[in-house]
């Protein structure tokens, strides 16, 4: 009888084995199936964006170029831009800080929303809503690191991004 005890307690351990086994695998899959939809949630958002971008891309233009001097109803569809690429790039920081988005997405979606807040305009517009705190801790932190390491206006972003050119009439 104690040798059908100890036998049943060696099988009772090792299906608790299987069972930590099936459940790190399931769990590693559960995870990887997260990742994969946020990413393709977000890259979804920023396609969104980049279409709206590309309807009012002569304000947007405009914006990057000479924000003081335009019409307000000309910089509101562009500031949506910046509001939503801000917006997607918090986000983005908040998923990569919990393991749901990969370094190389964040890097992009950062480099390009840095770049646009290189321009002369884009860097007006930011500082003004830095001061005012409209953007989170994590972006404002994250992007005005990244604008203090290099020379403000950047014309290597435009000159490199030739289609944010203003208008040739501008």
């Amino acid at each position: 009888m104690e040798m059908l005890s100890i036998w049943g307690e060696f099988l009772g351990g090792i299906g608790v084995i299987i069972s930590l086994v099936f459940l790190g695998m399931q769990t590693r899959t559960a995870n990887r199936l997260a990742l994969a939809s946020s990413q393709r949630e977000q890259r979804h958002i920023w396609q969104e964006m980049m279409f709206f971008m590309a309807e009012n891309s002569s304000e947007y233009r405009e914006f990057l170029h000479n924000y003081d001097d335009m019409d307000p109803d000309r910089q509101t569809k562009a500031v949506m831009a910046l509001f939503a690429m801000g917006n997607q790039l918090d986000m983005l920081i908040k998923l990569n800080a919990d393991g749901l988005e990969t370094d190389d997405n964040l890097r992009y979606v950062m480099d390009a929303f840095v770049g646009h807040m290189s321009t002369s305009g884009g860097n007006k517009f930011w500082n003004a809503m830095s001061k005012i705190d409209l953007y989170g801790d994590d972006v404002l932190n994250a992007v005005n690191a990244r604008l203090n390491k290099m020379d403000v206006p950047n014309d290597d972003f435009i000159n490199a991004a030739h289609w944010l050119k203003p208008n040739k009439n501008s």
